[in-house]
């Protein structure tokens, strides 16, 4: 195991830690945030690891908010937490250290939770080889290249969502073409009303049109 993925998940001193885990439901994660966290600054977006045992699970920041607590004098303090989605886990092979989508052990009440080393982040969206294509960087650290398994990604329903201007029509080129390019053999068929993508893959692609589409007669 090289010395990166080793100290990935090894568990943290309770002077790193940011918080605790206060709600745990099936897909989602309440920490009560502690005073470190200031320093660590934990907004929407980023990505926060649970710590389960030998098991770090993955979570992303989608609100982060203060909850109400009794104090004497019938008045109220209040305590600041983060919510989590849950997305998956790191957990340590007999070789290295590898990320998983989905969680198989969830977190007990109480268990620290600590922000995302970059090493850790590296090891969640992969590095390009063979199987794993490279489609960017991740916004919010662009030193650390995304990538994705094309085998993984042809073989099931997945979506590309976002409003409107955001780049949808250019990740979903970017996209195919890193799917061409590592697997010249497939075969794309893609329905484009609007007539967006006639130019983004040169001779690779047959442009089909009203103007050239020829029918069998008994079709």
């Amino acid at each position: 195991m090289d010395t990166a993925a080793a100290n990935s998940t090894a568990m943290p001193a309770p002077s790193e830690q940011i918080g605790r885990v206060s709600i745990v439901t099936g897909s989602q994660a309440t920490v009560e945030l502690n005073a470190r966290a200031a320093a660590e600054n934990p907004t929407v977006g980023k990505y926060m690891g649970l710590i389960a045992g030998k098991c770090l699970i993955i979570g992303m920041i989608t609100e982060v908010g203060e909850q109400a607590v009794a104090a004497a004098g019938n008045g109220h303090n209040y305590r600041k937490v983060a919510r989590l989605d849950l997305i998956g886990e790191l957990r340590s092979e007999v070789e290295s250290t590898r990320f998983q989508r989905g969680v198989t052990e969830y977190p007990n009440i109480g268990d620290g939770a600590k922000m995302l080393t970059e090493s850790e982040l590296r090891m969640v969206y992969g590095a390009a080889d063979a199987d794993r294509a490279h489609i960017g960087d991740l916004q919010q650290n662009p030193n650390i290249p995304v990538s994705v398994d094309i085998d993984q990604l042809v073989s099931r329903h997945f979506a590309i969502l976002g409003a409107t201007g955001v780049g949808k029509s250019s990740g979903v080129a970017i996209i195919l073409q890193k799917i061409l390019d590592t697997r010249p053999n497939l075969r794309i068929f893609l329905v484009d009303p609007h007539n967006e993508y006639a130019r983004c893959f040169g001779d690779k692609a047959q442009v089909l049109t009203p103007r050239n589409l020829r029918l069998p007669f008994w079709l």
